[in-house]
């Protein structure tokens, strides 16, 4: 599919009407994504077989779990014999791996610029004894703006260690963490298994991951699907059923609704046996629209306009001290403007109608395919006097 924008005003603006009738140039994409008008007809269906099926709505919610993870299998590349199963976010992903590895602590390898949800819970876990952390720290720059390289967690992946967690984008800076086929070929010599979130690169950047043991992620984000609708990829060497996760609860049973009592915790193989108690069902239907979306525009499709989109954003952010990378594809799918008053800027930006965020001194503007080249370059007019004096204008 070749993406312009003529193409996109015609065909795919107006299946965003109700999100674009905001009066603001939407640059968070990489925050929170546009939902699509049909988002809401989805969900409706969801609630629709409440009101009609009761208990009976059980068979049609769980034929959308399997929707879903079709979708995101597609999406994400993942073997079509492993498994992607639902989780309300990633947290509750990395819980089900770390309570699923045997030993006490678990030694785990990964960044200093995991998000949050990684990070605090890797941190609870260490008061209690239960982890030890080694964590690896930027070691290069490109424009002052701090850089990994692969060489410094290949260094720290040696024998003992159980997991190595790793971002395939950093989601303060963007940059696509390089070296991670290498990096997963290191673990798996030294036993380690690996777990990568997907969070800032799934639906933007083209994934080929596939002999990671984990992978997590959501549709916050570029898959338009809001917070709730979150994963676990599991490859298929951990669904026979012998790595078992304490993060458990009864839809992970053998038999789910045969409320049997027996002396041992029956567990289903395959994917099932990864879930939780009982899920949330909404969230399914609420990504259905962005998940269908992205599969039918093609992830190729959408980072190739995305890249070009950005160069344009780059040019407007240039003046005032914008960060320009070297290789455009070494960065995910926002661009950054660094400033120690990077909060200040994007309160006064959303006060002249720029919608954008700010992480640990940057801020983040996200464009996608709804952004056009207008709204980009209207941005320099707007933000003249929000930007005196942070670069050279």
């Amino acid at each position: 599919m070749n993406l312009t924008e003529g193409f996109i005003t015609e065909t795919i603006r107006p299946r965003f009407s109700r999100v674009l009738a905001r009066n603001e140039i939407y640059f968070a994409n990489h925050s929170l994504g546009r939902p699509l008008d049909q988002m809401e007809e989805d969900v409706q269906e969801g609630l629709a077989h409440w009101y009609v099926d009761m208990d009976s709505a059980w068979e049609a919610w769980m034929n959308e779990s399997a929707r879903f993870e079709a979708n995101l299998k597609s999406i994400l590349s993942w073997h079509l014999e492993g498994a992607v199963v639902p989780k309300a976010n990633v947290g509750q992903a990395l819980r089900a791996v770390l309570n699923a590895l045997p030993g006490r602590p678990i030694r785990v390898v990964t960044s200093r610029s995991e998000f949050d949800s990684v990070d605090f819970v890797l941190k609870a876990y260490a008061e209690r004894g239960l982890v030890h952390v080694d964590w690896i720290e930027p070691s290069s720059q490109e424009q002052g703006v701090p850089k990994f390289d692969t060489g410094d967690f290949l260094r720290a992946i040696q024998p003992g260690v159980d997991l190595v967690i790793v971002s395939l984008v950093i989601f303060t800076t963007g940059q696509v963490m390089p070296g991670v086929k290498e990096l997963i070929d290191q673990a798996h010599r030294v036993g380690a298994k690996v777990f990568l979130d997907t969070y800032h690169a799934a639906g933007v950047v083209e994934l080929g991951f596939v002999e990671a043991d984990f992978a997590a992620g959501g549709c916050y984000k570029y898959l338009r699907g809001g917070p709730g609708a979150c994963w676990l990829a599991i490859h298929p060497r951990h669904l026979d059923g012998a790595m078992k996760t304490l993060d458990t609860g009864w839809f992970a049973k053998r038999n789910t609704f045969g409320y049997e009592r027996t002396d041992e915790a029956e567990r289903d193989i395959g994917g099932r046996g990864w879930w939780d108690s009982t899920p949330a069902v909404l969230p399914w239907y609420q990504a259905r629209s962005g998940l269908e979306f992205t599969n039918e525009i093609g992830v190729g499709n959408l980072r190739t306009y995305g890249l070009s989109q950005l160069e344009l954003l780059r040019q407007v952010l240039a003046p005032f001290g914008g960060f320009q990378p070297k290789n455009p594809a070494d960065w995910g799918a926002f661009a950054l403007l660094p400033s120690p008053r990077a909060d200040g800027l994007v309160t006064e930006l959303k006060h002249i109608g720029v919608n954008v965020d700010a992480r640990q001194g940057y801020v983040r503007f996200g464009p996608d395919l709804l952004n056009t080249v207008a709204e980009i370059q209207a941005l320099k007019g707007k933000s003249q006097t929000v930007f005196a004096g942070v670069g050279a204008v």
